[in-house]
């Protein structure tokens, strides 16, 4: 499975499956009702614009039905 990343330093988008999800705590709900993942997601490669391996909140990670995936700025991972 693949994941969209954003290279803080960059603020360009890759897909990678080259990551572990990590300190994952479940599910957990706000007052309101929504739900997130109380997790990391660590990449297990540099990241392919920086160079650096990025560690992220699994709620910071962007949803990849949101993201354009014939954006010149989007760059694809290993599989």
């Amino acid at each position: 499975m693949k994941f969209v990343f954003v290279c803080p330093k960059r603020n360009m988008t890759f897909e990678s499956a080259d990551f572990n999800v990590t300190e994952n705590k479940g599910v957990i709900g706000d007052s309101s009702g929504n739900k997130t993942l109380d997790a990391k997601v660590e990449l297990d490669e540099p990241c392919p614009f920086c160079g650096e391996k990025h560690v992220y909140l699994a709620c910071e990670l962007p949803c990849p039905f949101e993201i354009p995936r014939n954006s010149s700025r989007t760059r694809k991972g290993k599989q």
